[in-house]
């Protein structure tokens, strides 16, 4: 008797192991957030093409992106923590040697995801404090702000 022929499409995509493997900002995508926008350590590992593990060892190591303040986010299972996809971008920029800056990430944004040209960066920091605010304290992936810390992330997007 034959075995029934397997057809598989799955794609096996091997984690990065490397700080030097990271790829590109360009390459990078978080979908369903904007520049601004907190991302959970899941997403940022899934973005990424990371495990997890070697994550948390980088960023043990001082060597990751800037975290969030804990004290922003409501407890949630696992204890993950939050970075700001534009300070994920910039700290994989400087990991190459490459330019990228808050504002140009923003700006990119608005342009990608908004369809708003803004080059004024006063402008582009008020745009992006209203669209998190009416995004509020609920955001995709498990992000919950504590009141405080919604207040003092939107402050921290008008801050220059």
């Amino acid at each position: 008797m034959l075995a029934p022929s397997v057809s598989s499409s799955a794609t096996i995509i091997k984690p990065v192991t490397t700080l030097g493997a990271l790829p590109p900002p360009s390459e990078v995508t978080f979908p369903g957030v904007f520049g601004w926008s907190p991302i959970s350590t899941g997403s940022l590992a899934a973005a990424l093409h990371l495990d997890r593990g070697l994550f948390a060892t980088w960023r043990c190591r001082g060597i990751g992106p800037t975290e969030l303040p804990s004290t922003w986010f409501r407890p949630a299972p696992g204890r993950p923590r939050y970075y700001r996809v534009d300070q994920v971008l910039t700290w994989l920029a400087a990991r190459r040697g490459d330019q990228l800056d808050t504002a140009t990430t923003w700006r990119l944004s608005l342009a990608r995801d908004l369809g708003q040209e803004v080059t004024d960066l006063a402008e582009v920091r008020k745009l992006a404090a209203l669209y998190a605010r009416a995004a509020g304290p609920r955001l995709s992936g498990g992000v919950t702000f504590t009141p405080a810390g919604f207040r003092d992330y939107l402050a921290s997007l008008l801050a220059a």
